[in-house]
């Protein structure tokens, strides 16, 4: 029986339902809260659609500047505890000399399908049970707990898909098994790790639960100071909403700048 194939005409119809979901949930949400960021806030606590910058002034405070590179900094560290300790267990489970079923890589989906803030406050009770002070390492610990799945499963992902011919044949022309990893499984895992590193670092800098329970609310990221304005003043909160997407934006302009994808010999983005 031949097979009929769409025509351009005809996929361009099936695109129209995800191009109003998009633009419903979206579009029209980030424009709201962009109108937001640039109107004034009444004393009374009611919102005035007179335009203003005084928003943007508000979060450029020495305090708001000093959150937010606090969010950074935080980020940036949970995203390179992830990839150092998050690439050889991907690089284990990958390998089916030592791994031959996938009851192990289950085992690193698990705490992904338990909620979000159960995880974080069992890790509380732990620090308190064990007597441990809260501060910057807990809240660095719980970050990376949380978010070390995300690194894990697109490396795996990626590495798995490498075709296994391309490591016999450096060996067979006299690479080292270290050799090999450098020339050959580095350079092919790149995009995996790239996915990585946006999947652990965007969410991190945004994240205000694990920083308040982990730190006994000693230490305030900028998704902290997002969630308290949403109730003080929902414009300054819509302004650094924008500043954070800002700061996404360009790291993921980085990343897709390195990011030398090449499904035939590496696989995809996971």
């Amino acid at each position: 029986m031949k097979k009929r194939k769409l025509s351009g005409f005809t996929r361009k119809y099936l695109a129209i339902p995800y191009v109003v979901f998009m633009a419903i949930f979206v579009v029209l949400p980030l424009l709201i809260l962009l109108l937001y960021s640039f109107c004034e806030t009444r004393s009374d606590g009611s919102l005035s659609w007179n335009f203003t910058f005084d928003n943007y002034k508000t979060i450029f405070s020495p305090s708001s500047v000093q959150m937010l590179t606090r969010s950074i900094y935080v980020g940036l560290l949970t995203t390179l505890i992830c990839l150092v300790v998050g690439y050889p267990v991907a690089l284990f489970l990958a390998d089916k000399k030592y791994n031959k079923s996938p009851v192990l890589v289950m085992l690193f989906m698990l705490p992904m399908w338990i909620n979000f803030l159960l995880r974080t406050l069992a890790t509380k009770a732990m620090f308190e049970a064990m007597e441990v002070d809260l501060g910057m390492g807990t809240v660095i610990f719980g970050m990376v707990y949380n978010y070390l799945p995300f690194m894990i499963m697109p490396i795996y992902t990626t590495i798995s898909k490498i075709d296994p011919s391309l490591l016999e044949g450096a060996a067979d022309l006299g690479a080292s098994p270290r050799k090999a990893f450098v020339k050959v499984t580095l350079p092919l895992s790149l995009p995996g790790v790239l996915s990585g590193i946006t999947m652990v670092f965007m969410p991190t800098i945004t994240t205000f639960a694990i920083s308040g329970l982990l730190s006994g609310n000693k230490i305030s990221l900028i998704g902290d100071f997002i969630d308290l304005q949403v109730v003080n003043s929902l414009n300054v909160a819509s302004a650094m909403s924008f500043i954070i997407l800002i700061v996404i934006g360009i790291s993921m302009i980085v990343v897709n700048k390195y990011d030398k994808d090449n499904t035939s010999t590496g696989g995809g983005l996971w």
